[in-house]
Order: structure tokens, then C-alpha cells, then sequence
């Protein structure tokens, strides 16, 4: 009813959800990126997948009790091959785990009954926060804010649908500050926007 009513579906233990992506063929199917909660472990983590309108959930990739996910994108012309950010943290009043070795990108092709982590070209090091987007000319181009330990994060593009990275800018995004990152729709363009969301 364009938003006069609105009910629960489920998650309370996300704490934090970093995006909701429906599938543009089938709006019963959705996925969410569950960042968990950031003061301990556990919680709904992961990428969470309904195909019926919210009614059930499943988890469809759980990386650990101290790593969510942070961000998704959708390939336009085939809503089954996504792209997930997994980022590792934890709040304590002394200090914030900001990134780890489960922080990466992962990759599935057939709706997330099966990932894969895409490394080649990113940085080595315990990675942070990153985000994602896919261009809408030509999918096989994403652009990633990666966050990285030794000052090595930056700007990522992919020609090859995240098989393979290349470093295009040194800006180095943080998470409290959070750089997010959007692809230019037009195909001759093949340039991305970084803006800033303050907390």
C-alpha cells in the first residue's frame, strides 16, 4: 500500500543490513546483506535469500560469527550471478576490529547456492570494508571501494566479472567514513562515482 503499512519479516538479529536487492524477474526473491551485530559475535550474518516474499529466510552464505556482509550487487542482465562484500568487525569501547582475513569478495552464478572468492588483483593483506557496483552497460566491469590494511586499499575495477582486479585509484575509503561507489550507466563513459556518506 506504497508504504501506509508495514510488517516484519524476519532478521532481528541482522542489527545491521547493508542492502536489499529484488530480483527484477521475481519479486518473491530477495537478498539481503546482513552485517550482524557490532558490539559481539553471532548474530544473522551473511547474504539471506528469500523466494517467498519474506515468509522464510535462508542463509545462503555464512562466512563466520564475527564477519556480515556489508554490500551486494546484481548482474542487470542475469539476476542469479551477484556479488557480495564480506567485512569482519567488532566494536569495543576500546576500540573497533575494522577488517580481518575473512573480509573479501565472493561471487556466486547461480543464486547463492555456491560462492567463490575472487582475490587475484586485491590487495594480499587483511582487507576491510568494501563496496560494490556493476555497470549497467556492461556487467562484466565492477567497481570496488577496498579498504586494506598498509594503507593498500583503493579504488578496484574488474573487466572480467571479478575474476581478475586492477588498482585504479590509491583514495583509501574508511569505514567510519564510508566511500560508497557507483558505476556510469552510459557504456562509452566506463567511469565510476565515489561518494561520501557521513555517519
Amino acid at each position: 500500500d506504497g508504504g501506509a503499512t508495514w510488517r516484519n519479516l524476519g532478521l532481528k538479529d541482522s542489527r545491521h543490513i547493508g542492502r536489499i536487492l529484488v530480483d527484477p524477474h521475481d519479486s518473491n526473491v530477495v537478498y539481503v546483506a546482513a552485517e550482524g551485530p557490532l558490539w559481539g559475535a553471532g548474530g544473522d550474518r551473511g547474504v539471506f535469500k528469500t523466494t517467498d516474499g519474506g515468509a522464510t529466510w535462508k542463509n545462503v552464505l555464512s562466512i563466520s560469527e564475527h564477519t556480515g556482509v556489508s554490500d551486494l550487487a546484481m548482474d542487470p542482465r542475469d539476476p542469479n550471478t551477484l556479488y557480495a562484500a564480506a567485512y569482519q568487525r567488532e566494536r569495543h569501547v576500546y576500540t573497533l576490529i575494522d577488517g580481518g582475513p575473512e573480509s573479501g569478495i565472493y561471487k556466486t552464478t547461480d543464486g547463492g547456492a555456491h560462492w567463490t572468492r575472487e582475490r587475484r588483483g586485491l590487495p594480499a593483506v587483511s582487507l576491510g570494508r568494501i563496496g560494490l557496483s556493476i555497470s549497467p552497460a556492461d556487467p562484466r566491469i565492477i567497481y570496488a571501494t577496498v579498504e586494506a590494511a598498509e594503507r593498500q586499499g583503493g579504488v578496484f575495477r574488474s573487466t572480467d566479472g571479478g575474476a581478475s582486479w586492477e588498482k585504479r585509484n590509491p583514495i583509501q575509503p574508511g569505514a567510519m567514513y564510508y566511500a560508497q561507489i557507483t558505476a556510469d550507466a552510459k557504456p562509452e563513459k566506463n567511469t565510476a562515482l565515489m561518494t561520501r556518506l557521513f555517519p
